[in-house]
């Protein structure tokens, strides 16, 4: 059954690919994958359900500043044990040489979606996440797929444009992706993204939208 799944999923991508219709989205009902090296669980917590200090980033924990003559400890304190650093950490503004990008930004390449070209806006959540909402345009990729171990690495890099030879991918044809997640706070869109650049795809068609679904959601902006 989850095979009959996947090759949906994947035909789906590919109708989308030949329609590029505004709107279009993958229907991959896979919630989990059996290999989730790509993101870190909650597993990982290690503090009290009401919450506490937590790491700011996995290797900064707190940052010192002399304030009016008074040494003052910058850290990051949450509410819960479901905001813990890992995996809910704050995530860089840039990620090599990859541009990131607010709203107006995204909302300029929605507007180009129309025009059927060589572009997607990626939701990288989870798949029940996405159906519960996302940015309007958006067609849902999930991180486990570009995850190594994941039997899907291969057709996906493929329908989003690349060509093996040999041992490697090129890219020299692949579309153009403006990529999102959860929020400032998830690692979805950033190990998406890395993964990526780790493959040979080219900074320059890459977009990250770092504040993601939450902000957008925030903002008042649409969700469909």
């Amino acid at each position: 059954m989850k095979k009959y799944i996947v090759v949906v999923t994947l035909f789906s991508l590919k109708l989308l690919f030949a329609q590029t219709d505004t709107g279009c989205s993958i229907a991959n009902i896979l919630e989990k994958s059996t290999s989730n090296s790509l993101l870190q669980t909650q597993e990982d917590f290690n503090c009290s359900t009401e919450g506490g200090k937590t790491l700011i980033t996995p290797k900064m924990k707190s940052v010192k500043v002399l304030h009016e003559n008074e040494e003052v400890v910058i850290e990051r304190t949450v509410k819960s044990k479901a905001e813990t650093c890992p995996p809910f950490c704050i995530q860089p503004i840039k990620i090599k040489a990859v541009k990131t990008v607010g709203e107006l930004e995204v909302l300029a390449f929605i507007d180009k979606l129309k025009e059927k070209k060589a572009r997607l806006l990626i939701d990288v959540r989870k798949n029940i996440d996405y159906l519960e909402g996302t940015i309007p345009g958006a067609i849902n990729l999930p991180l486990f797929m570009l995850d190594d171990k994941s039997k899907y690495q291969k057709e996906v890099l493929a329908l989003l444009g690349a060509k093996k030879r040999n041992n490697t991918w090129s890219f020299k044809n692949a579309q153009s992706l403006l990529i999102f997640g959860t929020s400032a706070l998830s690692n979805d869109a950033s190990s998406a993204i890395k993964k990526l650049l780790e493959l040979g795809y080219p900074s320059e068609k890459l977009l990250y939208y770092r504040d993601g679904i939450s902000r957008w959601r925030a903002l008042g902006l649409t969700i469909y």
